[in-house]
């Protein structure tokens, strides 16, 4: 009598086996249609997982008569990156909370047969699959570090302290689409509530996936996960000329200013990069007085003299100048954002953020 391998067995059943070691995955890299909890889901693996470096995972749920394909197929690239992409098909047209419970259920599953790391999991919901997100985005066994409203918004409900900490939320839409309002409430709504909270809106799209924000959304997502690259950041427009952004505040009417970021790329495995891109770079405060003035960045790797020109030791740094490119401040090593936020009120046209 022919056998058949557990594990090829297994996978069959949808019920995979505890991951063995880096060479027995359950699932195959690439792309792949899987059966699991009764509903028709499509992962994509990275080419290689080590599970020295465990990957990101990445739950999105579809729109009204949407495809799990269409959705997978949005993050694919993504795997490249080591994230694991898992997007399930809704029994029906649209999410109901037996679907739900159902995808919570692969979720816990799939961190438990892949080198997942458990700190890293991001939740995405497209328009039906927006409105339905709050059950995954805020599960206490999930914990994800990330949920985002797509073509959708969070209406209100329970939030979960732990969200304070340890949930980033971003809404996208057009400004076309009818939901765009909600995705603006939802910063209202959660601002308190989860880490950080924003809305991001593409200009003249409708009800649509804004596709023109996908580069921003996959550096958000990093950021909330942890993902450092020297230089990177899209909180605010830079600049790499400091001559320039110097003459166009001098010929400024009104209050203005310079705001300088000086980075090596070294600063990859640096604690005080990190708070500088992660926690300084991304407060809402510093993000709405930095978009009033021109900002520049600059990798003193290539010109060491930068340094001494802005009276910096060392980089990573920030300096913030007037308009006529006297330094007000500079901010080198751990420091406040709170003290940052003040030094740009001093220069910002607007002092006050919108509420």
């Amino acid at each position: 009598m022919r056998t058949v391998p557990l594990l090829v067995l297994a996978v069959l059943l949808g019920i995979a086996p505890p991951l063995s070691s880096a060479g027995e995955l359950p699932y195959p890299p690439g792309q792949s249609i899987q059966q699991l909890e009764g509903l028709k889901t499509v992962l994509v693996l990275p080419d290689s997982i080590d599970p020295e470096k465990p990957a990101s995972l990445v739950v999105i749920l579809h729109g009204a008569g949407g495809t799990a394909t269409g959705m997978a197929g949005s993050f694919a690239p993504w795997a490249k990156e080591n994230y694991v992409v898992c997007a399930p098909k809704a029994q029906d047209q649209t999410w109901e909370p037996d679907d739900l419970k159902r995808t919570l259920r692969i979720c816990a599953h799939l961190k438990d047969v892949l080198p997942i790391d458990p700190k890293k999991v991001h939740v995405v919901g497209f328009s039906n699959g927006g409105w339905n997100l709050h059950p995954l985005a805020f599960d206490d066994d999930l914990h994800p570090c990330s949920a985002t409203w797509v073509a959708a918004g969070f209406q209100g409900g329970q939030v979960p302290r732990w969200a304070r900490t340890d949930l980033g939320a971003l809404a996208m839409a057009g400004s076309e689409d009818p939901n765009c309002r909600s995705a603006r409430e939802t910063v209202t709504i959660l601002r308190d509530k989860v880490r950080n909270v924003e809305v991001q809106v593409q200009p003249g799209l409708d009800h649509k996936y804004p596709r023109e924000l996908v580069d921003y959304h996959k550096w958000w997502m990093g950021v909330q996960d942890g993902r450092l690259t020297p230089g990177d950041d899209r909180s605010l427009e830079w600049t790499g000329d400091l001559d320039a952004a110097i003459a166009s505040q001098a010929a400024v009417k009104k209050k203005g200013g310079v705001f300088v970021w000086l980075y090596t790329q070294d600063d990859a495995e640096s604690l005080v990069a990190r708070h500088l891109q992660h926690v300084a770079l991304f407060d809402a405060e510093v993000r709405f007085l930095g978009r009033q003035i021109a900002c520049v960045k600059l990798d003193v790797t290539e010109d060491p003299a930068l340094l001494e020109r802005l009276g910096v030791e060392t980089a990573p740094a920030l300096v913030v100048l007037d308009k006529k490119g006297k330094v007000k401040k500079r901010y080198e090593g751990e420091f406040k954002v709170s003290k940052l936020a003040r030094t740009l009120r001093g220069v910002a046209p607007k002092r006050s953020m919108p509420r």
